[in-house]
């Protein structure tokens, strides 16, 4: 099982997420604070259920 690491601001909602040797960008959209850089929580969620 590979190692997940987080990486958070001080400010806004966006999340660097270290998954093994893979990176990734989770963020909020606009409309719910966030800027809009990477695919929400939920989506990752969605996409996991897919998997």
């Amino acid at each position: 099982m590979a190692t997940v690491t987080v990486h958070g601001g001080a400010s806004g909602l966006a999340q660097e997420l270290l998954i093994g040797r893979h990176r990734a960008i989770a963020d909020e959209p606009i409309v719910d604070g966030g800027g809009d850089t990477g695919p929400s929580p939920y989506d990752y969620l969605l996409i996991a259920l897919g998997a």
